[in-house]
């Protein structure tokens, strides 16, 4: 329960963060932004890392790291140019079929057990995007959303694979480090001009993602990938509302009900638990 509960507050972080990039204008220079927020989360990590190590050591999973580091790198520039363009919910709804990839990559290459529970969650979640999503005529940040999608999923399982044989906070480091040997060449071709307000939402960003990252990290010590997956999709209603209190997006009966599919299939996986917690509340209210 206390993964589910970190994962959730994940999910929150994630949908305040986007709602700052699509605040911004639509020409925002995304390598910018993200070289922003990876270098400020590289620079909010460096004390706890010194004080873990006493030095910086290059971590052994270096290689790791490198991976990582180009994954987050390109998926998060190819999720902000779709967030910078669709509706808010739209690109979140899309973006959230990495969990899904996950669940499937996990049982493949983690060779983690889904049951029949979780299957079923799976796709209640999948046709609840679907719902939210609406999509219509294919277009190019559509391909790009679900591109992020599909490395943001190799990205959390590697994550999940080796969570368990570094302290979180020097994977944190390391793989923002090292994304900058990707992001400053990457910046520089883009071009673009020194941005202030592209820096203030890239430090915020850098906040959000490194709260984030350290809560599915502990999540994925706790849980198994494939349990936690539906629950990432409560992060669409997060998106939801913000765009429509924020963005004046507009939600109509289609996508309530997606919604609301969504949050059951978050919660199906762990209704057993839940139940007999209520069991218990009830039974300590109620003791006679």
């Amino acid at each position: 329960m206390q993964a589910l509960l970190m994962v959730l507050a994940a999910q929150l972080l994630i949908a305040g963060g986007n709602l700052l990039v699509k605040l911004l204008d639509e020409q925002t220079p995304v390598f910018q932004l993200v070289l922003y927020r990876q270098l400020f989360a590289t620079l909010l990590v460096l004390p706890f890392v010194w004080r873990l190590q006493g030095n910086l050591k290059i971590s052994p999973l270096y290689r790791v790291h490198l991976l990582r580091a180009i994954l987050i790198g390109l998926g998060n520039a190819v999720f902000m140019l779709a967030v910078l363009r669709l509706p808010l919910a739209t690109v979140t709804a899309v973006i959230y079929t990495a969990p899904l990839l996950l669940m499937l990559l996990s049982a493949w290459w983690l060779k983690e057990h889904i049951g029949h529970r979780r299957r079923i969650a799976g796709l209640l979640g999948f046709c609840g995007i679907l719902m939210i999503s609406q999509p219509g005529a294919f277009n190019l940040y559509l391909l790009l959303a679900l591109l992020g999608a599909a490395i943001t999923a190799l990205n959390s399982l590697v994550l999940k694979a080796y969570s368990g044989k570094e302290h979180p906070f020097s994977t944190l480091f390391w793989s923002n480090a090292f994304a900058m040997l990707f992001l400053l060449p990457a910046t520089w071709y883009e071009g673009a001009d020194f941005s202030w307000p592209v820096a203030q939402v890239g430090l915020s960003l850098g906040l959000f993602y490194v709260a984030m990252t350290y809560l599915i990290i502990h999540a994925y010590r706790r849980a198994d990938a494939s349990q936690l997956a539906p629950v990432e999709y409560t992060g669409l209603m997060f998106a939801a509302f913000f765009g429509w209190l924020f963005l004046d997006e507009r939600l109509n009966l289609l996508m309530l009900a997606g919604i609301a599919l969504v949050l059951f299939s978050s919660l199906l996986p762990s209704w057993n638990e839940l139940a007999r917690r209520f069991k218990r509340t009830a039974a300590k209210a109620n003791p006679d």
